[in-house]
């Protein structure tokens, strides 16, 4: 049941938010200038009351693999880089973007001089490296190991060929680093704003050993809040400030509430009660709010995908019955039928808008096309060959999705359209936990998953996840020719980005014409909002809205 206030009472919210444009506007620039003018007191109400859509695997930054995890440790850390509303990195804990040598393989990154975690101690550049040292640390287990791998040595390091401290990170005092790369990164200042390379007190993180990231109590916040509450799997938990984050003056809220809504019913009901100002929405509620200033929806570079559990399932292992899972299903349909266009159809395995082709400046779309048609006759041409090649007559997969929304009802179109355009195929569904999903897949036993993708604004990441040697690689897709391709983007390309556009081309056709994944929509999210909740920062990468700065009126 939707429970909708009455259109007086928004059209008074409407003319009260068109008036304040001008004031929100001059907020979002001088949090895009960096926060260098100093602003009003905000005197609206300090306790915001927000939602995360699952449950969370671990606050660890170095650990962090899953975008609902992600989005709760951008609360509590910083990095040296931020996203700012222009999709641009600007300063945060470092004092200026970086100065790049003239090969562009070093980086002298100077510190912020007031910065501390939230017990006190004084945050220096040894954090920074050991945090990232800590990454590639094949002891430590980190499932992000492998984003990090523009540092030079990283990937021997994480292969147990060199120890971490031939990282390409060193300390050149308690506020100067120094980052020295693989080759050169025309997205490195964006790299480095990734919470993953968030600071790391080296006492702190030995003392807690194992319990590190498993619990409020074992982490240490480097942003504007501090975790209280969260035991590791409870469902509710809170944010209080940090008193000594270095820009404290411009945080206002005193507390952030959060709790664990999986169903856009059951966070609709708790918005229109007053007991949430944010609230996830998507399917029917896109257009019962469309036209209210509560609905805010934003594009984001989440790719998803049905993964294949190739290895784990020796019919998944036939091109065919790969291809007629690609051709058999109507991604159209599927964002604006089933999603209510809250997404848009894939066109590949790269994101649309993440980047252009510097020769021409035409987009992924235009460059390179749409590489995903729908062609039931041709889907099930693929099938019948795949049954008579598999000596079987049916075939049952199972399907597991996170039981939020969102991978309910996907889950049960693509389980309706694989069974109804695919004579012989069943697809048993299993709508879980995010966490029993994400231990499915990161065992790589698992049938078919309905996962995703958010990488950096470097594209590659996209093609790095199905590389023989990555973690997230769930199918275990061998390939000499995507290791010999993400080598290439990662070091051999250097500075030619017309020659690493081709490959990146290359790469994706590659990944569609071997069906190594299924894509199906570019992901939006969409929220209801309090329209008073003001100063929060839409981001196209990362976490979707940024609410360490937001205020009431």
């Amino acid at each position: 049941m939707v429970f909708l206030r009455n259109k007086e009472f928004y059209m008074k919210r409407l003319v009260v938010v068109q008036a304040l444009v001008m004031i929100t506007a001059l907020a979002f620039s001088a949090y895009a200038s960096g926060r260098t003018e100093k602003q009003e007191v905000k005197t609206g109400p300090r306790v915001l009351n927000w939602i995360a859509p699952g449950e969370v695997t671990t606050m660890d930054s170095g650990k962090g693999y899953d975008t609902i995890s992600w989005e709760q440790i951008e609360i509590f850390t910083e990095s040296l880089y931020e996203i700012n509303g222009n999709n641009e990195p600007v300063p945060a804990l470092a004092a200026a973007l970086p100065v790049v040598s003239a090969d562009g393989i070093t980086l002298t990154i100077d510190l912020r001089p007031n910065i501390a975690f939230s017990n006190g101690t004084k945050i220096t550049a040894h954090d920074f490296v050991y945090a990232a040292r800590r990454i590639v640390d094949p002891a430590t287990g980190s499932q992000s190991a492998n984003r990090v791998s523009y540092f030079k040595n990283a990937t021997d390091i994480i292969a147990g060929k060199q120890p971490p401290e031939n990282l390409g990170i060193r300390a050149l005092s308690d506020t100067q680093l120094e980052i020295t790369l693989t080759a050169p990164n025309p997205y490195i200042n964006t790299e480095l704003s990734s919470s993953l390379l968030a600071p790391v007190n080296q006492a702190f993180a030995e003392e807690k050993g194992a319990r590190y990231g498993l619990s409020a109590e074992n982490v240490l916040a480097s942003g504007a809040f501090v975790l209280t509450g969260w035991n590791g799997a409870n469902i509710s938990w809170k944010y209080v400030k940090n008193p000594y984050y270095w820009d404290a003056a411009h945080v206002y809220f005193d507390e952030i509430n959060v709790q664990v809504v999986k169903e856009a019913a059951t966070g609709v009901a708790l918005y229109e009660a007053g007991n949430l100002d944010g609230a996830t929405v998507a399917g029917e509620y896109l257009t019962v709010y469309r036209d209210t200033p509560d609905l805010v929806s934003v594009k984001t570079l989440r790719m998803t995908n049905l993964e294949l559990g190739i290895s784990s399932n020796k019919y998944l292992q036939n091109i065919n019955l790969r291809k007629a899972l690609l051709l058999a299903v109507d991604r159209n349909e599927l964002a604006q039928s089933v999603l209510n266009g809250d997404g848009i159809p894939s066109v590949g395995v790269i994101p649309n808008g993440i980047a252009v082709n510097p020769a021409n400046g035409k987009s992924i779309a235009e460059d390179f096309g749409n590489l995903l048609s729908t062609n039931i006759p041709e889907a099930r041409r693929y099938f019948a060959q795949a049954l008579q090649e598999l000596e079987v007559s049916s075939i049952t997969l199972r399907l597991v999705t996170t039981d939020n929304d969102e991978g309910i009802k996907t889950g049960q179109y693509l389980q309706s359209v694989y069974e109804t355009n695919l004579p012989g195929l069943k697809i048993d569904l299993a709508n879980v936990p995010a966490s029993v999903r994400f231990q499915e897949m990161m065992a790589y036993k698992f049938d078919l998953a309905l996962g995703g993708w958010t990488g950096e604004f470097n594209p590659g990441t996209y093609i790095k996840q199905f590389e023989t040697s990555n973690e997230h690689n769930h199918g275990k897709w061998v390939s000499a020719e995507i290791t010999t391709l993400i080598d290439a983007l990662e070091t051999g390309d250097g500075n030619n980005f017309a020659l690493r556009w081709e490959h990146l081309r290359e790469a994706n056709k590659y990944l569609v014409d071997n069906v190594v994944t299924v894509p199906l929509v570019q992901a939006a999210k969409s929220f209801l909002i309090n329209p008073k909740l003001k100063g929060y920062v839409v981001h196209v990468l990362g976490t979707p809205i940024d609410i360490t700065r937001a205020y009431f009126e």
